[in-house]
């Protein structure tokens, strides 16, 4: 399976309580007009969260002091798919998806970094039932894969 290789550049953002991480990181992508973007790392904290656990449909919102523990995924120029994890002030950790609306509480120290050889994409899969990332070569316009998923 032919995987491409990209050269990066990476962005760093530092977010100020009230900030919407989500909001900002969408923002970067419209700036740097990136097609593929990681996320690196992420810490910091939140006072609202918006999480949609696995397999539920909506968000659940929690309001509180929480830690950042972990914020991964990819963003496109049409959408995300982030995972964040929390834990509460006993160290309780849980997470899920990443949704709109969520608040920082004191920092969220974010590094990015932008994969200029590639595009990425959301195309409806048939084994998960939901629009799945689809990886294309800047290059050649192609899918990075010769194969299907799971094949």
């Amino acid at each position: 399976m032919p995987v491409p290789l990209s050269s990066g550049r990476y962005a760093a953002l530092r977010l100020i309580p009230g900030d919407d991480p989500l909001a900002a990181l969408r923002e970067l992508q419209r700036q740097t007009g990136a097609r593929a973007m990681a996320l690196v790392t992420c810490v910091g904290s939140l006072t609202r969260a918006m999480i949609r656990h696995a397999n539920r449909p909506d968000a659940t919102e929690y309001h509180g002091h929480f830690e950042i523990t972990s914020l991964v995924g990819t963003i496109d120029p049409m959408g995300e798919h982030l995972h964040l994890t929390i834990c509460d002030g006993e160290g309780r950790a849980f997470g899920g998806h990443l949704l709109p609306g969520s608040a920082v509480y004191t920092t969220a120290e974010i590094v990015v970094v932008i994969l200029d050889d590639l595009a990425f994409s959301r195309a409806p899969c048939p084994y998960s039932g939901y629009d799945e990332l689809v990886v294309n070569s800047v290059a050649t316009g192609m899918p990075s894969l010769d194969r299907e998923p799971g094949a």
